[in-house]
């Protein structure tokens, strides 16, 4: 139930090798830290993730942890936990087994030593070549040519708009969203982190507000007043600025917080955040999948590309790297004799499938966690963290 996003990349079948299948990945980004910055829960994707990555990278995924000092399923409290917001009273409570909080950026760059990753590749259009496979061509006037592209480019993916032209846009959803970082003095930091759950805090208050909180980045574990948090806030729309969606969104979140009342941490979270910390305008958007066109196995989609969900039941990144771990799969069953239309057409029946369910599931919660009193009735309550298809999971019950 946290915040996760694919990346925008484009994976090409080139020049590297991974089970055999070489590969080039472009992205849209200056370089690997980018711009964004985030957390989200590792959980039933953790074999898939570990199985893409090499031994001695995949050895190093808990340096990858908000706070590499803390392992929840030790201490047991690899569960996630859902507070009422006015009380901090315990509402719900559901078992995440060896779940890891994950700095997003830390995996990127953990994932990027071994990766000859091409910056400042903004793509814009494909064509086939007749006979050859597809050619990929960015702003900056290059092209690229491989058997196979994937737009793996985020919820507003640009793949996917040339594949389905109007049917690519995303729905907005009627809830006002603040997703960024925040920095206090070393006082406030500890006192803050202290009142966390060490995984990732995540309350919803009866009025109808939702805040999820947690540490992002300690650069010395020993100064907090280096550390960076991560809040992600929703609520129904209230006013027309909301609607509006343009100015003050700080200064309505500590005035949503205000008017309510919450319970510490939460309080004194969001009254002491900085004026002057940057909140960009944010929508809350999905895209639930529909057919498109792989051009005889030549174009596909993978990640949010492919199925953009909301947060409230922290399915995103999961899937995501499910379905890179299906692709690498379908790519093996080419190696191995299967047509390649015939592999990723069997690719993205599966992903259209899974994608419909698990958007229109999240699209659910999302409704749910905004609605108190009906939250025992939500998807969350009776799948829990567990996926909602049959991939293997760790533990779950």
């Amino acid at each position: 139930m946290g915040h996760e996003s694919g990346d925008p990349n484009f994976l090409l079948h080139l020049d590297r090798v991974f089970a055999g299948i070489s590969f080039r990945i472009f992205d849209k980004g200056e370089d690997v830290y980018r711009n964004r910055h985030w957390a989200f829960t590792l959980g039933w994707a953790r074999p898939y993730l570990l199985e893409l990555l090499p031994d001695a990278l995949g050895a190093q995924i808990n340096s990858c942890q908000v706070d590499p000092l803390v392992d929840c399923a030790a201490i047991g409290e690899d569960r996630i936990v859902v507070y009422n917001g006015q009380t901090r009273e315990e509402a719900f409570t559901f078992s995440i087994p060896k779940a890891r909080e994950i700095n997003i950026r830390k995996l990127r760059t953990l994932c990027a030593k071994e990766l000859d990753v091409q910056y400042r590749k903004r793509f814009t259009h494909y064509e086939l070549i007749e006979n050859r496979g597809v050619r990929v061509f960015f702003e900056d006037g290059t092209t690229e040519e491989g058997d196979i592209a994937v737009g793996v480019d985020g919820a507003m993916s640009k793949m996917r708009h040339c594949l389905l032209g109007p049917d690519a846009t995303p729905d907005i959803l009627p809830f006002a969203l603040m997703n960024f970082n925040a920095s206090y003095t070393a006082e406030q930091a500890l006192f803050i982190k202290e009142r966390l759950h060490p995984l990732v805090d995540i309350a919803i208050h009866p009025a109808g507000h939702y805040i999820r909180t947690n540490v992002l980045d300690m650069p010395n574990p020993n100064d907090a007043s280096t550390w960076t948090f991560q809040i992600l806030s929703t609520w129904a729309f209230k006013s027309v600025e909301d609607y509006d969606n343009e100015t003050d969104r700080l200064k309505r979140l500590k005035a949503h917080a205000k008017r309510d009342g919450w319970a510490e941490p939460y309080k004194s979270a969001i009254e002491w955040i900085p004026d002057d910390t940057l909140v960009l305008k944010d929508q809350l958007k999905i895209w639930k999948p529909v057919k498109w066109d792989n051009q005889g196995g030549r174009v596909t989609l993978c990640g949010d590309a492919a199925h953009s969900m909301t947060f409230h039941r922290g399915q995103g990144a999961n899937n995501a790297f499910y379905d890179s771990y299906c692709f690498v799969e379908a790519m093996k069953a080419v190696k191995a004799g299967t047509p390649l239309n015939q592999a990723v057409s069997e690719y993205d029946e599966m992903i259209l499938k899974r994608g419909i369910e698990e958007v229109q599931i999240s699209k659910s919660q999302t409704f749910f966690t905004h609605d108190w009193e009906n939250f025992v009735n939500s998807p969350v309550i009776k799948l829990g963290t567990r996926p909602s298809h049959a991939a293997k999971t760790e533990g779950y019950q």
